[in-house]
């Protein structure tokens, strides 16, 4: 039977002997800067491993694989968690004479949050070592981002997000060549069939190279769910979090009031407060399972007392685990254009006026509005384009701005209203841009 420092040194040296995984590229770069804790966050099965071995397959080009440690802590040889595991892997190092033997040491942590104060070791081999050791840990949950673990390791990290894959990302592990901005007829008509595909079927590595999509699909979802939510947390009603996560699956890119929703379950003899359906629902935010939008506005209080819209991490989870009674592309278009607006790093909202006009994205770029868009996914309806149209044009006016822009399905086109351009532009085409 292993002691504990037996476990630790086992799996590192298991990891040693064993090749890495077949690896693709991501648009994602992690920082080496020794100088910084590498914070990895992101949903359950987005690839934060995966970015994780693909920063060691750089590593150790120019090193030893003996130089990095990896330890993923929901490795079932370490359960149940012990805080002692820290100072078996410092134990170990000493052991192998580490330090002596390379410049640096990189110290991978995955699923970090599992063992309890994680982050007060990851501070204290930061200071002790000075560089010696530079340390990467990854997470399923936003608590890897807690306030608490900010103000402990201020100006000591620096956090990647990582997310689905981009429609870029996708093309390129559907191995589809998009280097050149200049498509053929039959390059755009492979692009915007892959299209259909990634907006069926969302962008999780897993699902994309996999066969049985919507089985891993229910799975990955569930997962997250009990997992990352309810093993997490106490909450007494687990059937109304699972009920309230299919809820939010079926209404993405809808506006969403928890009084209502409290309602609901009211109809439902389900007895249930305004802030308990808040607290849930900033779990499964926490999980990086949805994420909401607010109304633009100045003021805090206006923000809080609007409805909020949902947005899904991924299409996949939409179209296979949320109810439809029928397809709604245009929805689906919209959360796809907020997935990747969040992915560029922007800060979104929605705007509304009191004529109940409405744009779907307010871009922010610090305190300044830098850019309004509104989905649509068909302006074959006169109605329809004049009211999208509409809408637009009073926000520009609102924000003083002299540019906006219309993500459909095939214009692509710019138009002059007054002395204000709007642009159209395919959705395929845009996602394509950066």
């Amino acid at each position: 039977m292993f002691i504990m420092n037996d476990v630790i040194g086992q799996i590192i040296r298991e990891y040693w002997a064993r090749g890495l995984p077949k690896i693709k590229n991501r648009d994602i770069d992690i920082s080496l800067e020794k100088n910084f804790i590498t914070d990895i966050v992101g949903p359950r099965r987005a690839g934060k491993t995966y970015l994780m071995f693909l920063t060691i397959k750089k590593i150790i080009e120019k090193t030893s694989k003996e130089s990095t440690i990896y330890i993923n802590f929901e490795n079932r040889k370490l359960l149940p968690s012990r805080k002692t595991y820290f100072n078996d892997i410092i134990e170990f190092i000493y052991g192998e004479n580490l330090l002596e033997k390379y410049r640096t040491v990189y110290l991978f942590l995955d699923e970090v949050q599992r063992i309890e104060k994680w982050e007060q070791y990851v501070r204290s081999v930061y200071d002790e070592f000075k560089g010696k050791i530079k340390i990467f840990v990854s997470g399923s949950s936003a608590n890897l981002l807690s306030k608490e673990y900010s103000k402990l390791l201020t100006g000591r990290h620096l956090t990647t997000h990582v997310t689905p894959l981009s429609f870029k990302e996708f093309l390129d592990f559907k191995k589809i060549n998009i280097s050149s901005k200049k498509f053929t007829e039959q390059e755009e008509s492979i692009i915007k069939k892959k299209l259909s595909e990634y907006l069926k079927t969302g962008g999780f590595p897993d699902v994309v190279l996999g066969k049985e999509k919507e089985e891993i699909i229910s799975q990955l979802f569930t997962d997250i769910v009990t997992r990352d939510v309810l093993s997490r947390i106490d909450i007494r009603k687990e059937d109304v979090v699972e009920e309230f996560s299919y809820y939010l699956a079926s209404n993405v890119s809808n506006l969403l009031s928890f009084n209502k929703m409290k309602n609901y379950f009211t109809s439902r003899g389900i007895k249930i407060s305004v802030p308990t359906l808040t607290n849930y629902f900033w779990h499964l935010k926490n999980a990086f399972l949805f994420y909401d939008s607010l109304i633009f506005s100045y003021t805090i209080k206006d923000q809080m007392q609007y409805p909020r819209k949902i947005y899904c991490i991924d299409n996949g989870i939409v179209n296979i685990v949320g109810f439809k009674s029928s397809e709604n592309i245009g929805n689906i278009y919209e959360n796809t254009v907020a997935n990747e607006l969040v992915r560029r790093g922007n800060k979104i909202y929605y705007w509304k006026n009191r004529q109940q006009e409405e744009v779907d994205f307010v871009v922010k770029n610090g305190t300044q509005v830098k850019q309004l868009i509104q989905v649509c996914y068909d302006l074959d309806d006169v109605d329809t384009k004049k009211r999208e149209i509409k809408s637009l044009i009073k926000a520009m006016n609102s924000f003083k701005l002299d540019e906006g822009l219309i993500i459909t399905e095939k214009i692509n086109d710019v138009e002059t209203i007054d002395n204000q351009k709007i642009i159209y532009k395919p959705l395929w085409r845009w996602l394509l841009e950066k």
